[in-house]
């Protein structure tokens, strides 16, 4: 596992002075609820769960770097996870010349990240409030009075409309 997390802090290193392209970094908004809509959608990266991609941002090299800084210290090898389901509502993807994407997906409601199927625990939320500046989390998913948002809650038994459709968190 440790050579999992150390590939994952290498593939985040934006090499400017290198010859060719710089890596690409990108960040996926989610739908944390999971595929409701189905039409677009990107894996969570643990157990075969999928999740509706709302929204996408390919990161400057200044942007990357700061992120990277923040994951090398968040990502942690440690498996105690406050288990939630995962529920992403992020997913940064890093694509380096000449190797396939490596993605990593982040969950704010239990704290978690994951990765090929391995689902650890994020130390920190700082990683999580970056990546709120750069796509902003729609106000119907924060939390509310320091609890999760009534529509991301495990047993919530309202319909689940695609996230286009919400006008607002009681809709469900």
């Amino acid at each position: 596992m440790r050579n999992l997390l150390v590939t994952l802090i290498a593939s985040f290193a934006v090499s400017a002075q290198a010859a060719g392209l710089p890596d690409r970094v990108v960040v996926h908004l989610l739908d944390p609820r999971g595929a409701i809509d189905g039409e677009q959608t990107i894996p969570t990266e643990w157990n075969g769960g999928k999740a509706d991609l709302i929204g996408t941002r390919r990161l400057n090299v200044t942007e990357a770097k700061k992120l990277r800084i923040l994951l090398r210290k968040e990502l942690a090898d440690d498996e105690d996870v406050p288990f939630c389901g995962h529920s992403p509502a992020y997913a940064v993807s890093i694509t380096s010349r000449g190797k396939p994407t490596s993605t990593v997906t982040l969950c704010g409601t239990c704290g978690t990240w994951a990765r090929n199927g391995d689902l650890r625990v994020l130390h920190g939320k700082a990683s999580l409030e970056y990546l709120d500046t750069l796509l902003p989390l729609p106000e119907v998913f924060r939390p509310v009075a320091g609890k999760p948002a009534k529509i991301l809650m495990p047993f919530h038994d309202g319909v689940k409309l695609p996230f286009q459709q919400i006008d607002n968190p009681d809709a469900e």
